[in-house]
């Protein structure tokens, strides 16, 4: 794994199901887009041909080929859409990236060895954005969905966020800024901090 080395700044959001990340990170590019920063998001699976794929398989196919479909798809969007905007010198906000493989990965039965592997080559954030929230809260906006993949069902928020808490103790010993942020109540304090996090950083 390397550091960003491109001029821009490199910034992951992950944490469960139903804890609110993309309200967070919606949130967060306003206020820098307001602030005159430039901003560019994007997320895992990507959009490209391999992550749309990816999506699209990951209810049928075993563990260990998704996990690495998912670093295969990593791999792409870094360097086809990460790396170029960072070379603009853009904020890029990515939703979902190491920390979940971490997570979800894990919960599959993958052990932490083979992500990290598999993984190995990858661009590392310059700052990681670890979202929870209340157990009960996340397992009550999961239940007001039409639809729930096999992460999503009843049980998994626990596994979820006992996973959160290892792969961000890897992340610190790889070397990255791992930001904790409680999603529960606190959204627009949670936005204001971690803006702050960001332009101390660009």
């Amino acid at each position: 794994m390397y550091k960003n080395n491109y001029g821009g700044l490199f910034v992951v959001f992950d944490g469960p199901n139903g804890a609110g990340k993309s309200t967070l990170i919606k949130g967060v590019e306003k206020v820098l887009l307001d602030r005159g920063i430039e901003v560019y998001i994007t997320t895992e699976p990507s959009t490209t041909e391999v992550g749309n794929f990816t999506r699209k398989i990951s209810e049928t196919i075993d563990s260990a080929s998704l996990a690495c479909l998912v670093a295969a798809d990593r791999y792409h969007h870094i360097e086809n859409e990460i790396k170029p905007q960072l070379m603009k010198k853009q904020v890029v906000i990515s939703d979902r990236y190491l920390l979940s493989s971490l997570i979800l990965q894990r919960m599959d039965g993958i052990d932490t060895e083979f992500i990290l592997a598999i993984n190995s080559k990858i661009l590392l954030p310059n700052i990681q954005i670890a979202v929870t929230a209340d157990e009960q809260i996340i397992a009550s906006r999961l239940e007001k969905r039409n639809e729930r993949t096999r992460f999503e069902q009843d049980g998994c928020v626990a596994q979820e966020l006992k996973f959160l808490k290892s792969g961000v103790d890897i992340l610190r010993n790889l070397g990255v800024r791992v930001e904790r942020v409680d999603n529960t109540r606190s959204l627009d304090k949670n936005i204001e901090y971690l803006v702050c996090c960001i332009l101390e950083a660009v």
